[in-house]
């Protein structure tokens, strides 16, 4: 299982806005500072601003900050926004589908207990914790 660099851009995208201050960050500001193409920047930011979790200021002084307070914000909710869950855990989802060894074969179980296990960890850290790691583990 592995997610998209869309993905792992988005996160590292919302971490470093909560790294602001509440200040905003350019677009080719966050591609300098995160190391990603503009391409990917450009791609994360539209659908993190589609789904409201970061707001965009036009003209001078603009650029993209976060909706809604870092803490709120799961690591599951973006994983879910970007990731298809058939991509990540294929077996999981096809219970009525096609597969022809579905009454022998446990392997769509064990997906759907690592796809809850994985969920879990998710749903239980935040943007704020990634953010600041010290602050987390203390």
């Amino acid at each position: 299982m592995q997610t998209t660099a869309c993905t792992r851009g988005a996160l590292r995208i919302l971490a470093a806005c909560e790294l602001t201050g509440g200040e905003p960050l350019t677009m080719p500001e966050m591609a300098e500072r995160l190391d990603l193409s503009e391409a990917l920047v450009v791609k994360a930011c539209h659908r993190l601003m589609r789904a409201g979790y970061l707001t965009g200021l036009r003209g001078r002084g603009g650029g993209y900050r976060l909706a809604r307070p870092a803490r709120e914000v799961t690591l599951f909710e973006i994983v879910e926004l970007f990731e298809d869950e058939n991509d990540l855990f294929p077996c999981r989802l096809r219970a009525d589908g096609p597969c022809r060894v579905a009454g022998v074969c446990r392997l769509r179980v064990i997906c759907a207990e690592a796809w809850e296990a994985y969920a879990g960890a998710l749903r239980a850290v935040t943007i704020a914790d990634v953010a600041h790691p010290d602050a987390a583990a203390a």
